[in-house]
Order: structure tokens, then sequence, then C-alpha cells
């Protein structure tokens, strides 16, 4: 049975995740139809974590995605990503270092650079933007807290909640990640915009710095 007919008949979420992906490939080509080339999209990892971490190059080596299709599946994986960030984005407050990294937890953990973000709070502890800080390589990035809190300033921020990833996947923080959350951590007080956690993601697990007792509770 074909994926639309299967669809039509017993629900999209009977759906198996090539047959999904293949709903918006739509057409193979001579040699493979467009359930094959999910499969190869797919091909080496588990469900749809390989196109979350595919970049249009590496789509592009598959035989049948050309140019405008390997847009079309990073469209999807992107879609993906914002909606399930946005699901808490302003509207519930952050009470926990749970609460943050579901927030930035879909955007980061797929990334191959290590990307600072600054999450900007407002009085009432509800996330009002997210600030891209840097974008660094496989193993660092680099940032000034200077840059940092003039951000925090420009938007008027209660309250801020520092966050990066590490590609690796292993979110347990460096030396240099200490060094830099303490000189953080300082700035903010002296500024009366509390660093309120420093969240390290790695895939489907964080560090909170808070939580670890390296951030405390006078910041």
């Amino acid at each position: 049975m074909d994926p639309q007919t299967k669809a039509r008949d017993y629900g999209i979420e009977s759906l198996t995740d090539p047959e999904l992906l293949s709903l918006v490939i739509r057409n193979g080509t001579k040699e493979k139809n467009a359930l094959d080339l999910a499969c190869e999209v797919l091909a080496g990892r588990e469900g749809f974590y390989a196109l979350m971490e595919a970049d249009k190059s590496e789509l592009m080596t598959i035989e049948g995605i050309g140019e405008a299709r390997a847009c079309l599946l990073l469209a999807v994986a992107e879609i993906s990503k914002r909606a399930s960030r946005d699901k808490r984005k302003f509207s519930l407050p952050i009470t926990c270092a749970r609460d943050a990294a579901d927030a930035v937890m879909q955007s980061l953990r797929y990334e191959r650079r290590e990307i600072v973000m600054l999450l900007i709070l407002d009085v009432r502890m509800r996330i009002t933007d997210q600030v891209l800080m840097s974008v660094g390589t496989a193993e660092n990035a680099a940032f000034s807290t200077r840059e940092l809190f003039s951000e925090a300033l420009k938007r008027r921020a209660s309250s801020v909640i520092l966050v990066h990833n590490h590609p690796s996947g292993d979110p347990s923080p460096s030396e240099a990640d200490i060094a830099v959350t303490r000189k953080a951590q300082e700035a903010g007080r002296l500024l009366d915009i509390p660093l309120l956690d420093h969240l390290i993601i790695g895939d489907l697990r964080f560090y909170s710095f808070r939580e670890s007792g390296l951030i405390t509770a006078k910041a």
C-alpha cells in the first residue's frame, strides 16, 4: 500500500517516518521512488534525527535530491524545530532549568557548531526574546560579557539565562565554561540584571549551573 493510500485509510499517524517524508518528497526518479529517497535521507540514524542534522550539501549527495528538494527537506526540519521552540515562547513562566532547556533544546541539540544564545526574561519570568550571541566551531564559540549585557540592557531584560550547546552531545562544563559563567554572574550583579542560570545543551540532556550550585541564589 502506498503512503498516500495508507494515510487516507488509516490516518496520517499510521505512517512510518520514511512514509511521512515520502509525502513531502512526492516524486522519485527513474531508478527510485519517493519512498526509496526518503529511506536514503533517513538512513543510518534513528528516525528524523538524520534530517534534523543534515545540511544542504549533504542532502544533495543523495541521487535524486537536488537543490530545490534539499531546501524543501531543510524547511520541514526548521518548521519542526521552531514549532518545538515556540511552544513555550512568550507564554509560560520559567520556573526551573528544565523549562528553559525545553525552550531551546530542539534549536540547539542538532547543531554541529557551538552556538551561544541569551534568553531575555521579563519580570514575570517569561522569555521575551532569544538573542544569538555567537556561532563558533565544533569545539568553542567566543563572545564577550560586555556584548551579552549590552543586549540585555537594549532589550530591557529583568534577568537573563545564558545558553550554549556542546555538539558532542555531552553537556558537561569545561573550565572555560565555568570561568565565563562566574564572569557573567558578577557582571549581572553589577548591572542589576541577574544571570539566573547558564545552561549547556547536549543531545536531549542539559547541564544547569544553578542546579549544580555554581550560580548562587544571590545572582
